[in-house]
C-alpha cells in the first residue's frame, strides 16, 4: 500500500464531458432541421447568429465557472447563470423554429452541473417556457382540460424527480468517496506514525546498548589509562597491571561494539532461512560445547517479519548460551512451531533446572527482560517452564497477521 491516499474521480465526473457532448450535438441536429425548415419565424441569418451566440456563451461561461476551481460544490450561481443563459437563448431560437425542441435532450446537463434546487428551477423554466409556446401557437390559448398541458406539466416533474433521485446518488457517491479518502488518509498517517515510533524505539534501544557497554568500556579505559599514568615513573608493576586491564577492557568494548552492529540483523539471516539459521546455531553450539542439541520445524512454513526472525534466532543462541553456562545440561531440544496464526519457539534442557541454577542474571545485554520486551512489542509473550532436577523449558509465542 502506498503512504499516501489515493484520491478517486468518480464516473459521474469522469463522463462529465458526454452531457456537455450531448447538449452540442443536440444544438447541431436542431441547426441542420433548421436549414431545412421552410417556414421560420425570423431570417435565416438570425437564427444561425443566435446559435453561434448559445454555443459561445455555454462553453465560455462554464470554462471560466471551472477554471481553476476543482470543486463542484463551489461557485453554483455563476453556473446557475449560464444555465439560464442557455435556456432564454434556446427559447428565442425555438420562436424562430421547432427543431430547436431537440435541444430538450441535451438539457440533461442541467442536473449535472447544478445542485438540485438550482437545476429544479432550471428545469421548471424549460417546461414553462415550452408550455407557454405551445399555448401561443394554439388559437383557444391556455385551458386546463388541454392534455397537452398536463403531458408537458407532468414530464416537468418526472425530470425533476428523477434529477433529485440522480443527484441523491451522486450525492452519496460524494460522500463515500470522501469517507475512503479519510480512511485511507488516517491509515496512511497511523503507518508514517507506527514507522516513526519504530525508528524511535530502535534509537532508544541502540542508546540504551551503548550506554550498557561502549560507554562504560571507554570510561573504564580511560581510568586504567589515568592510573598507569601516574605510575609510569616509580611502580612497573602497577603501570603494567593498569595498561593490562586497559587492554582486556578494550577488547571486550570490541566484542560489545561487534555485537550491537550484529544485532541489527545477523548475517545467519542474510544467508539462510529462519530454520536453517537455526539449525546451523544448534549444530555450532553443540560442536562447541560437545551439548547434544537438536533442531525440529513443525508445521507449514511462512514467510515471517524479518524482525521477528531476529528476535527468535536471539533468543535461541540467548537460551542456549544461558544453558551452557548455568543449566549443567547434557541435551537441548530446540522446536519451532508453524501453527498458522502463532509462531511458537521452544528450547528445552534436561539441565538442574531454574531454583538449583546458581542466582545469575541471563548473559550478553540480550537477557530474559530484553527478549520479553521484544517479543512483547509485536504482541508475544516469553514463558519459563521448569520443575527441580527435569531443566528448563523457554517458550516464545509471537502472534501472526496479515
Amino acid at each position: 500500500m502506498s503512504d499516501s491516499p489515493q484520491n478517486t474521480t468518480d464516473v459521474w465526473e469522469k463522463l462529465g464531458w458526454l452531457w456537455n457532448a450531448l447538449f452540442y450535438i443536440a444544438i447541431l441536429i436542431s441547426s441542420a432541421f433548421m436549414l431545412l425548415d421552410d417556414d421560420l419565424n425570423a431570417p435565416l441569418w438570425i437564427g444561425l447568429l443566435l446559435t453561434a451566440i448559445l454555443v459561445l456563451w455555454n462553453w465560455l461561461g462554464l470554462r471560466l465557472t471551472f477554471k481553476g476551481r476543482g470543486a463542484w460544490d463551489k461557485h453554483i450561481r455563476p453556473r446557475f447563470i449560464v444555465i439560464m443563459g442557455d435556456v432564454v437563448l434556446w427559447y428565442v431560437l425555438l420562436t424562430i423554429s421547432p427543431a430547436f425542441y431537440f435541444v430538450l435532450f441535451g438539457f440533461g446537463l442541467i442536473f449535472y452541473l447544478l445542485p438540485i434546487p438550482y437545476a429544479a428551477v432550471a428545469a421548471l423554466s424549460i417546461m414553462m417556457g415550452v408550455i407557454y409556446d405551445q399555448v401561443a401557437d394554439n388559437t383557444a390559448g391556455l385551458s386546463l382540460t388541454d392534455p397537452l398541458i398536463w403531458i408537458l406539466g407532468f414530464t416537468g416533474v418526472v425530470a425533476v424527480a428523477m434529477g433529485v433521485w440522480i443527484s441523491a446518488i451522486v450525492g452519496q457517491s460524494t460522500r463515500r468517496r470522501d469517507l475512503i479518502n479519510q480512511l485511507e488518509q488516517t491509515q496512511a498517517e497511523l503507518v508514517a506514525s507506527e514507522h516513526r515510533s519504530g525508528i524511535l524505539e530502535e534509537r532508544q534501544r541502540l542508546a540504551r546498548e551503548i550506554h550498557d557497554t561502549l560507554t562504560q568500556g571507554f570510561t573504564s579505559i580511560v581510568m586504567h589509562l589515568e592510573a598507569a599514568d601516574q605510575a609510569l615513573s616509580g611502580d612497573p608493576d602497577t603501570l603494567k597491571k593498569h595498561m593490562d586491564r586497559a587492554k582486556e577492557t578494550a577488547r571486550n568494548s570490541l566484542d560489545q561494539a561487534r555485537r550491537v552492529v550484529h544485532d541489527l540483523r545477523p548475517d545467519l539471516l542474510e544467508q539462510f532461512s529462519l530454520p536453517d539459521a537455526l539449525k546451523r546455531v544448534t549444530d555450532r553450539w553443540s560442536e562447541t560445547t560437545d551439548i547434544k542439541a537438536t533442531t525440529t520445524i513443525t508445521g507449514d512454513l511462512i514467510p515471517l517479519h524479518p524482525n521477528i526472525e531476529v528476535i527468535l534466532l536471539r533468543v535461541a543462541q540467548e537460551s542456549l548460551n544461558n544453558i551452557h553456562k548455568h543449566a549443567r545440561a547434557t541435551s537441548v531440544q530446540l522446536t519451532v512451531s508453524y501453527m498458522g496464526d502463532v509462531v511458537i519457539l521452544d528450547v528445552k534442557d534436561n539441565g538442574i533446572g531454574l531454583n538449583n541454577a546458581p542466582k545469575s542474571p541471563l548473559s550478553g545485554g540480550y537477557g530474559l527482560r530484553a527478549m520479553r520486551e521484544r517479543v512483547k512489542h509485536y504482541g508475544g509473550s516469553v514463558e519459563l517452564e521448569s520443575d527441580p532436577g527435569e531443566g528448563t523449558t523457554v517458550v516464545v509465542t509471537i502472534p501472526l497477521s496479515d
